[in-house]
């Protein structure tokens, strides 16, 4: 007897001296892997026929090939050990880290921070017992990854939970399955997984167990006859074959680690049903015989309970297992979530699907000439009817194609450009297969506006019962609540309106099912234009500032006047159900409703909303709102103002009603069916205000430090002017001269101390140019051009990317950019490394009191504090100013290989009152690094030694 083992890595193999000697048959071949995880051998019977062959080199010679052939990348070593047979699963390990959190096993990319390890234990913890989470973590600590691996963790564990379970309990409904091991495991399947067929999953022949595909001409218990479990796989047709010696091999099949659980009762651990054990059927025909079927009957019935059984499973699976939908700002920062994604195990396990506008996602050419919109051009398209009133294709190659982009011809983890990419690639409609692939979808992302205004989840069909919501930099949340429900429409829309329901009314034969709802609609807003005619005089008697005029009514008024003019209270149901219909028809069929344009439907369906938030639940959120009658004139830097110039004939003057919602919670209501909602920020600090604004308990919170050493930080503040006056960037100390040029010797110090980029973030764009123009008197600004090349933010989206692309250009020789808080620089924008060494705030940015909106909600919290635990309105301008100042903080270290400094420019800083609401990281780092304008220059903690320390550090490491 003679061993041979077997290396997986190895093609080569070496035989003992007793077989390269006498040539004698292989008895037994043992597998053994060089896999770290070490097991059992493998071992596979040879047998041969001849006990001594004619010709031993020949022989020796074909059956080294037969094994090589067999067993590819392995090799043969000696082992004379018997051991009996036996099968070790080979269950490939994934990269990353496996974590236990909350019962859930956790796998993470990368070696979790501790930060990571917290949030995902909240995230677990929050959807087990629903309940809302509020999570601070600081950029660059990995907020992102613990998000997805946490939920998604939860996800799969939920999937699977669920798939055994009824998968147990419809297989136990059927007694032919009760002993069939593998049928339970088969059903749990998802059955999107098309590799997996019954046959593959519990009808392999093992050694040692039945098939079903098994002959049983020979007596089962008889263990000792060998040749009945002998079998082929050699081609026999040939008698050369046989009597050349070759061995014929009894191999076990070794099971790949999907089919095996770890630690798990394999399918092969039950013997089959006697009832198909008795079954006869051929065990891997030479040829296949006409006479003898594939599957027998009884199997095939087999095969399609199981189906049924496992399509039932998936179903219910799917409308168990709770949906995660993933909002964030912006599809620039989806884009970033979405890469996080992509290098999870969760990638391809569980599905994805991004939602978007057609702005951003239609690929058909559009026609600004035939269209006023790509809504408008999309709608026109994909409805139209044949002449004999039959559905036909629609106008829209793309959206026929639509099925085409799915999750198969989509890679596992596909942002937004890829989706469109693909779509044009296949000629696919990328917005309406986007939506398709939501229902089967186990993570949705999409802009977090989606999600928040109602309008927009209505007509996207997100359903939220019951899901999970993940708002990411979500510091802004309160001010985008209120904006989702604060609606503005001008006289001049309702009187464009009107035009257009009059057009469409005059086709009375081909619009008759659709006169009656469009008559309506044409009487409510010929209403709504007497009603601003009727309030003109009011609006006549208040002054104008800053080029409008405003009179504010009281909630319970402004409906008066509504009721007035019967579009009111008991007017609204009728009016909710008229604007219903008339939009749904012309989502559908706009064809039928030719002259009707997106602005007309949607100022109906914004009129429908706000009054609905004004009179629903009897009026319940009512005092919420604050109606306005604002009196509009052109100022002379307007374009409207400029054409005046040339034709007297255009109108200067624009009368609007602006309702606007002073509590987010109205909004905030709508997400409250979900199973639990997670806000997470960098910058949710001050976390007090987020409760009682948006009328929802936050039972669990968390914030945590930074990830980034403390030596590769330096954090600052600056109490005075170079001649030693008091540095206050507040909105009176600002305007003086001396103050305007400590800013500027303070960046002056900073710019030439720090190498490459450089933000400063102002108050305001009219502080901004006021810094300039003094600078430019002093000859500061040249300075500063000298020291870095100087940039300024701009308002414009297009020249904001221009000025952005040639500060990236230009920052490795040095670059200076000055930005404004809440600006575009300041939300969401990502400077990593030499983009900013060094960020500069000025001031502390309380929102502007002489904005009407601003004005209005400091008295509905001081008139509400008490009632609704609402801030009173002084602490609620600190948390907003604060939060504004924390995010543009949180632009100057990105990652924890990163390094920067943060300088806070103004006086107030020295005081514990105004550090109380910054953020816990950059509290802890600044400590008492309080400097005059001597100490920040002189002393052993400069900011410019930290520089230079820190430059020289980058120098060596490079």
């Amino acid at each position: 007897m003679s061993y041979a083992e077997l290396s997986e890595d190895d093609d080569s193999f070496v035989l003992d001296a007793e077989f390269e000697e006498k040539t004698l048959p292989l008895n037994s071949i043992s597998i053994s892997s060089d896999d770290e995880t070490k097991g059992s051998a493998v071992v596979y019977e040879l047998t041969s026929d001849e006990d001594e062959p004619a010709k031993a080199v020949e022989l020796r010679k074909k059956k080294q090939a037969l094994i090589k052939n067999l067993f590819p990348n392995t090799k043969i070593s000696n082992n004379r050990k018997t051991q009996a047979p036996q099968i070790v699963p080979q269950i490939p390990k994934p990269k990353g880290f496996e974590l236990m959190i909350g019962g859930i096993k956790v796998h993470i990319p990368v070696k979790p921070y501790g930060c990571q390890t917290a949030l995902m234990f909240k995230v677990i913890t929050a959807i087990n017992k629903s309940q809302n989470c509020l999570l601070e973590s600081p950029t660059g600590s990995g907020k992102t990854l613990a998000l997805l691996c946490g939920a998604l963790a939860w996800v799969r564990h939920e999937n699977n939970r669920i798939s055994e379970q009824s998968a147990q309990e419809l297989v136990s409904q059927h007694a032919e399955l009760q002993q069939v091991t593998g049928a339970a495991g088969y059903v749990s399947t998802p059955v999107r997984d098309k590799s997996v067929t019954p046959e593959k999953y519990f009808n392999k022949p093992v050694f040692g167990h039945k098939s079903i595909y098994d002959e049983t001409k020979q007596n089962p218990d008889d263990t000792n006859n060998r040749a009945s479990k002998r079998q082929d796989c050699l081609d026999t047709s040939t008698e050369e074959n046989n009597d050349a010696g070759l061995v014929k091999i009894h191999k076990k099949r070794r099971l790949a680690a999907s089919e095996l659980g770890m630690g798990c009762e394999t399918m092969y651990d039950k013997p089959l049903p006697s009832s198909l054990e008795r079954t006869e059927l051929p065990s891997t025909p030479e040829k296949k015989q006409a006479s003898q079927p594939d599957t027998p009957q009884n199997v095939r019935t087999l095969y399609n309970l199981v189906d049924n059984l496992r399509l039932r499973t998936s179903m219910l699976v799917d409308c168990s297992v709770p949906t995660v939908y993933y909002g964030a700002r912006t599809h620039k920062q989806l884009q970033q979530v979405i890469k996080e994604f992509a290098t999870t195990d969760y990638c391809g396990q569980l599905q994805m699907t991004i939602l978007s506008s057609r702005d951003y996602s239609c690929v058909r050419e559009f026609d600004k000439k035939t269209w006023s919109t790509r809504n408008d051009m999309c709608r026109a398209c994909v409805k139209p009817y044949t002449t004999t009133g039959q559905r036909s294709d629609s106008n829209c190659k793309f959206y026929d194609n639509r099925a085409l982009l799915n999750h198969q011809s989509l890679p596992p983890a596909f942002d937004l450009e890829e989706l469109v990419a693909r779509g044009e690639q296949i000629r696919a409609c990328p917005y309406y297969a986007a939506r398709g692939m939501a229902p089967a979808a186990h993570i949705v992302f999409c802009p977090y506006n989606y999600l928040i205004e109602p309008s927009i989840r209505d007509s996207m069909q997100i359903d939220l019962s019951d899901n999970i919501v993940i708002i990411d930099e979500a510091h802004n949340i309160e001010d985008i609540c209120r904006d989702a429900a604060t609606f503005s429409f001008t006289k001049d829309n309702i009187q464009a309106a009107i035009k257009e329901l009059e057009l469409v009314a005059g086709y009375r034969f081909a619009n008759q099912d659709a006169l009656r709802y469009v008559e309506y609609l044409l009487r409510a807003l010929k209403s709504w234009d007497d009603w601003f005619v009727n309030q003109l005089p009011l609006i006549k008697q208040k002054a104008m500032t800053g080029n409008e005029a405003v009179f504010i009514w009281t909630a319970e008024n402004f409906v008066q006047t509504l009721n007035n003019h019967n579009i009111g209270q008991q007017q609204y149901k009728d009016f909710h159900k008229n604007a219903e219909l008339f939009c749904k028809r012309l989502r559908e069929d706009p064809r039928t409703l030719l002259g009707v344009t997106q602005p007309t439907a949607t100022l109906l369906e914004n009129i429908d909303t706000v009054l609905g938030y004004l009179f629903r639940c009897e009026g319940k959120y009512m005092d919420d709102f604050t109606p306005a009658l604002v009196r509009s004139v052109a100022g002379p830097d307007s374009f409207a103002w400029r054409q005046s110039q040339f034709n007297k004939s255009i109108e200067k003057e624009t009368l609007s009603l602006r309702l606007m919602c002073m509590n987010p919670a109205v909004v905030f209501e709508g997400l409250k069916v979900a199973r639990c909602i997670i806000l997470a920020s960098g910058t949710l600090t001050p976390l007090i205000s987020l409760h009682s604004e948006l009328g929802t308990d936050f039972p669990l919170q968390v914030s945590a430090n930074h990830v980034i050493p403390s030596d590769r930080v330096w954090i600052g503040s600056l109490s005075t002017c170079p001649g030693g006056a008091r540095l206050e960037c507040s909105a009176r100390g600002a305007g003086e001269a001396r103050v305007q040029d400590g800013v500027g010797a303070a960046l002056r110090c900073v710019s030439r101390a720090t190498p490459h980029g450089v933000l400063c973030f102002l108050p305001s764009y009219s502080l901004m140019n006021k810094l300039v123009a003094r600078w430019k008197e002093t000859g500061l600004w040249e300075e500063l051009n000298e020291l870095k090349k100087v940039f300024l933010e701009a308002r414009n989206a297009r020249e904001h990317s221009e000025v952005m692309e040639e500060y990236y250009a230009c920052v490795r020789g040095g670059a200076l950019l000055l930005a404004v808080y809440r600006g575009k620089v300041s939300e969401g924008m990502d400077f990593r490394d030499h983009q900013a060494r060094a960020v500069v705030t000025v001031g502390v940015p309380y929102p502007n009191t002489f904005d009407m909106a601003v004005k209005e909600k400091m008295k509905y919290n001081d008139r509400y504090s008490a009632q609704r635990q609402l801030l009173p309105s002084r602490d609620w301008l600190l948390v907003q100013a604060y939060r504004a100042l924390n995010q543009a903080v949180g632009r100057c270290v990105r990652h924890r290989a990163d390094w920067g400094g943060v300088l806070l420019l103004d006086a107030r800083f020295a005081s514990p009152h105004y550090t109380q609401h910054l953020s816990k990281w950059v509290k802890t780092f600044l400590g008492n690094n309080h400097h005059t304008f001597e100490s920040l220059v002189n002393s052993p903690n400069s900011l410019e030694s930290f520089m230079q320390n820190m430059t020289l550090r980058d120098t060596e490491d490079i």
